[in-house]
């Protein structure tokens, strides 16, 4: 019998969110946004031999951070700080996607393999498990923190 690769079981699903060995895996996150909200991005840890990175998209809009405006950005695990702050601009801008990435020989990498996304709410926000596609699923890879604050202050 062969195992199936997430990428794979996402694929044969016709699906960004499968269920597998009792966890919800996604291959994007989807968090609403609205225009002028703060997105705080924490790395809290590492553990993978390969460079990380969390790949963040707005739809109709754009994001500040660090002097860069576009509607994509790459927090990579070797050169980004653990900590960024991310204005979302756009009147239309309702949603960031969100989904992890990583080196394969010096080739920036998504969405094969065993690559997915566990996604836990907490009272911060949402912490993201990511497991890059090499070997077996450990959503270990890269693991963050995102919270969003509107203009009213409030949590996601």
């Amino acid at each position: 019998m062969t195992t199936l690769t997430l990428s794979e079981l996402f694929e044969k699903s016709s699906s960004d969110t499968i269920t597998h060995r009792g966890k919800i895996i996604r291959s994007v996150v989807r968090i609403p946004v609205t225009d002028n909200a703060l997105v705080l991005i924490n790395r809290l840890s590492v553990a993978s031999p390969h460079p990380q990175a969390i790949k963040v998209a707005v739809n109709n809009g754009i994001m500040d951070v660090n002097g860069y405006r576009g509607p994509e950005i790459a927090l990579w695990s070797h050169n980004s700080p653990e900590q960024v702050e991310i204005r979302v601009r756009g009147d239309n801008a309702s949603l960031l996607e969100i989904w992890n990435a990583w080196s394969m020989g010096g080739v920036d990498t998504s969405w094969v393999g065993n690559a997915g996304i566990v996604s836990k709410a907490n009272q911060e926000g949402e912490i993201l498990q990511c497991s890059d596609g090499f070997d077996i699923p450990s959503f270990s890879d890269l693991i963050v923190q995102i919270c969003v604050l509107t203009e009213a202050g409030l949590g996601k």
